[in-house]
C-alpha cells in the first residue's frame, strides 16, 4: 500500500485551531490521509500516463476528498476545505476534471506531503536473499495488501461463480510465481542497460501483476475487450500488452507459435482471385512477386533491402536492420503511407507518417522507400487493398458507410483493411485451436496472432495446424514459427 508522510506543521497547526477534543485533530489527519492514500493506491494500480509519470502527477476523483473526508471541529468543517482555506493543501490540482469528459482531476502532491518509496526498500531486500525461497519472503508477501490490489482491480470477479460466465468476461492465465520473482530481482540488480523511467515501469508492472498471482495462488484474470473490430483485447496489464521479458517470465516455460507475416499472408489469400478478375492476360505469381518472395524466401527479400539501406552499417546487428524492415514492412501491410515526410489534414493537426517513427534516420528512411523491391510491395499491397475496400463497399455497403469505417465523411480504406483482417484473424486462430484441441491441448495464452502453449507440439501436429489453415483458405503461405519461451531463475 502507499503511504504518505505529512508534515509535522500541517498537524501543529490543526491542532492549534481544533484543541478540543485533544485527539480530534489527529483522528481528522489520519482519516484524510488513509483515503488519500486509498484514491492514490487505486490510480497507481490503473498506472501512470507518460505525462503523469513525468509531472510526478495522478489522475484522481477529488470530490471523495471533497464530500467523503472527515469533518473537523463543531461546525463540521471538511478537513479538505480547511486545509484549502489555510494554505496547507496536501495536493494541487494540475488538471480539474469534467463530468462532461468522464475525465478526473490529474494532481500532485504539495511540499507539505510526499510518497514514501517502497521500491528503494524492495531492491534493499532483494539485494540482500541468498536463495529463490527467500527471495520468495520478501516479494509482495502483504496478504492484506495483496487482496487488496485483487479487489481494486476486480471488484465484480466473485460475481461471476458460473465457470461459463466468468469465461465469458475473464480469461484465466496462469502465472509462474517463481520465475517472475526471478525477474523482478533481475530488473532489481542485474537490468543495467534499461533507461531508469522504463526500468521503474516494468517493476510496477511486474510487482502489481505478482500481487494478484500471490492472492488468487497462480493465475492472473484478464478482463477481455471485444473490439468491433474482430480482435479480443484485454484491460490492464495482460499477457498481450508487456513486454517480451515480462511476458516469458510471467508464464516461464513454454512454446509461443505465431503465424508469420499473417496480414501479407492473409491478403494473398485475394491475389489469385484478383489477378483472374481484374489482370486475366497477367499471372499472378509475377504480378505479385515482392510479396510472394517476402512469403517465400524472407532471407532473400530481407537481404536486397538492407543492401539499400545500410551498405556501410557495421555497427547495428543484422537482426535489428531486420526487426527495423519487418516492423516497417508490417505497417505498409496494415495501410500505413510510404511517406517520408508528414502531411496536414484538413483538422490542421500535422501528421507524421508511421514509417517515420519506425526509421528515425532520415537516410535509411529514404533508402528503404528508394528501394525497388519496397516499392513494388507497397503498389501490390496498394492493389490489394483497393480490392479488398471495393469488396467492402459492394458486398457491405451499410459498414462500410457506417460510423466504424467511414470518418469525416469519407470511407477509411485502412479502417476496412484492418475489419477485415482481423475477424479473419480470429477465424483463422480458431481452426488452429480447433485442431489443438483434437490432441487434448488448450493454449494457456492467446496473442492476435499467436498462440502459446505448455509443450512443445510434435511434427505431425503442426503439419496438421499448417494443413487446416492452408486447406480451409486455399491459401499454401501460411505458416506458423515455433518460439521457446524459458522462465526466469534465481
Amino acid at each position: 500500500m502507499l503511504t504518505i508522510t505529512i508534515d509535522p506543521v500541517v498537524l501543529a497547526t490543526l491542532q492549534q485551531s481544533f484543541p478540543t477534543p485533544r485527539t480530534a485533530a489527529a483522528r481528522a489527519l489520519n482519516k484524510y490521509k488513509v483515503l488519500l492514500e486509498d484514491l492514490l493506491f487505486r490510480a497507481n494500480l490503473r498506472g501512470q500516463t507518460n505525462y503523469e509519470r513525468l509531472l510526478n502527477c495522478y489522475s484522481i476523483p477529488v470530490s471523495v476528498l471533497v464530500q467523503k473526508g472527515p469533518h473537523i471541529g463543531y461546525d463540521k468543517v471538511r478537513l479538505h476545505k480547511w486545509l484549502s482555506d489555510n494554505k496547507l493543501d496536501l495536493i494541487e490540482t494540475v488538471e480539474k476534471g469534467s463530468n462532461l469528459t468522464g475525465r478526473v482531476s490529474m494532481i500532485k502532491l504539495t511540499e507539505l506531503a510526499w510518497l514514501d518509496q517502497p521500491d528503494v526498500d524492495v531492491a534493499i531486500a532483494v539485494s540482500q536473499v541468498q536463495s529463490a525461497a527467500e527471495l520468495s519472503t520478501v516479494l509482495c508477501t502483504d496478504c492484506q495488501e495483496n487482496s487488496n490490489a485483487f479487489s481494486t482491480l476486480y471488484p465484480d470477479y466473485y460475481q461471476y461463480l458460473d465457470p461459463k460466465s466468468l469465461q465469458q468476461v475473464f480469461d484465466v492465465l496462469p502465472i509462474n510465481i517463481r520465475s517472475l520473482e526471478a525477474y523482478i530481482s533481475w530488473l532489481c540488480n542485474g537490468a543495467t542497460l534499461i533507461p531508469i523511467g522504463r526500468l521503474k515501469s516494468y517493476k510496477k508492472q511486474a510487482t502489481d501483476i505478482l500481487k494478484v498471482a500471490k492472492h488468487t495462488g497462480g493465475f492472473l484474470p484478464q478482463r477481455k475487450k471485444l473490439s468491433p473490430f474482430g480482435r479480443t483485447y484485454y484491460a490492464w496489464n495482460s499477457v498481450q500488452n508487456v513486454n517480451k521479458e515480462l511476458r516469458r517470465a510471467m508464464l516461464g516455460n513454454c512454446w509461443e507459435y505465431d503465424i508469420r507475416s499473417s496480414v501479407v499472408t492473409w491478403k494473398m489469400t485475394f491475389a489469385q482471385e484478383l489477378t483472374d478478375e481484374l489482370y486475366p492476360t497477367k499471372e499472378c505469381r509475377r504480378m505479385f512477386w515482392a510479396s510472394t518472395l517476402y512469403l517465400e524466401d524472407r532471407a532473400d527479400f530481407m537481404r536486397d533491402v538492407r543492401r539499400e539501406m545500410f551498405p556501410l552499417e557495421k555497427i547495428l546487428p543484422v537482426e535489428k536492420q531486420e526487426k527495423r524492415i519487418k516492423d516497417a514492412i508490417t505497417a505498409i501491410s496494415f495501410g500505413a503511407r510510404a511517406k517520408s515526410v508528414g502531411w496536414l489534414p484538413e483538422e490542421g493537426k500535422w501528421i507524421n507518417p508511421a514509417i517515420r517513427e519506425m526509421i528515425k534516420n532520415p537516410k535509411q528512411r529514404a533508402a528503404f522507400l528508394n528501394a525497388a523491391i519496397i516499392q513494388q510491395f507497397v503498389k501490390e499491397q496498394g492493389i490489394l487493398d483497393n480490392y479488398l475496400a471495393a469488396g467492402m463497399k459492394q458486398e457491405l455497403p451499410l459498414l462500410y458507410y457506417g460510423p466504424l469505417i467511414t470518418r469525416n465523411v469519407k470511407p477509411s480504406k485502412s479502417k476496412a483493411v484492418a475489419f477485415l483482417y482481423q475477424h479473419a484473424e480470429a477465424q483463422v486462430m480458431q481452426t488452429a485451436i480447433d485442431v489443438l484441441a483434437l490432441h487434448g491441448i488448450t493454449p494457456i495464452a492467446l496473442i492476435h496472432d499467436a498462440f502459446i502453449v505448455r509443450n512443445k507440439l510434435s511434427v505431425n501436429q503442426l503439419d496438421e495446424i499448417h494443413h487446416a489453415l492452408r486447406s480451409s483458405t486455399q491459401n499454401k503461405f501460411w505458416s506458423i514459427k515455433p518460439t521457446k519461451l524459458e522462465g526466469y531463475k534465481y
